[in-house]
């Protein structure tokens, strides 16, 4: 008799407690707002993602890249142009 008295308990503690998470959570989850990712107004922005402009930068005084990395992305944009001409004339050369 004793043993089903202990189930009868533990099961109805393990209602309780069940219950007392399940009620409880969305309560709990719902008082704590979860902290901003982004304390400026990008690169997220309403659940978007936002490209800041030149002026933005500017006015935040933050710099996109700097004038070396500038020229190196010139220089690795004019390579790509050059190679895929040279793809697209070996394109055409082999078709005729």
């Amino acid at each position: 008799m004793t043993a089903d008295k202990l189930r009868r308990a533990i099961l109805v503690y393990a209602l309780l407690a069940t219950r007392t998470i399940a009620l409880g959570a969305p309560t709990a989850l719902a008082a704590e707002a979860p902290p901003p990712l982004h304390s400026g107004p990008w690169p997220i922005h309403n659940g978007r993602t936002h490209q800041p402009t030149e002026d933005e930068l500017r006015a935040l005084h933050l710099q996109d890249v700097t004038p070396d990395q500038t020229r190196e992305i010139d220089r690795l944009y004019d390579q790509l142009l050059a190679d895929s001409q040279k793809g697209l004339n070996r394109h055409l050369t082999r078709k005729r």
